[in-house]
């Protein structure tokens, strides 16, 4: 015999707001961890500018990942739409862990100038 219908939506839901937990703590350690280091972020990717706007330049890089989640959520809100939570979840995922990765791979403004804080 089956499990009674309420258990069984009591466990689905339990499962989703896991995952999404999971999602959203990944979400904020890969911010915290920029900003956690930003003070070695100012001085290797904005090497070139004066140091008094080395580490105000990283938190307006920083800040821009801000700005772009009111369009993120309008983009994956409609994918989430048509395609499910599951695969929304999975492919932000991959682009924070891959957008941590790539920050980790940049090289430094003393390696290749300006490029370094474009492609921060």
């Amino acid at each position: 015999m089956g499990k009674p219908q309420n258990l069984v939506k009591t466990s689905e839901a339990r499962k989703k707001v896991a995952v999404t937990s999971m999602g959203n703590a990944i979400e904020w350690f890969d911010f915290a961890l920029y900003a956690q280091l930003a003070t070695y972020i100012s001085h290797n990717f904005f090497g070139d500018v004066a140091s008094q706007n080395q580490l105000l330049f990283t938190f307006g890089t920083f800040a821009i990942a801000f700005l772009m989640r009111p369009i993120g959520s309008l983009v994956f809100g409609y994918i989430g739409d048509k395609q499910g939570r599951k695969v929304v979840l999975t492919i932000t995922i991959t682009i924070m862990s891959a957008s941590t990765l790539a920050l980790g791979l940049l090289p430094t403004s003393d390696q290749i100038g300006i490029w370094s804080p474009i492609l921060l």
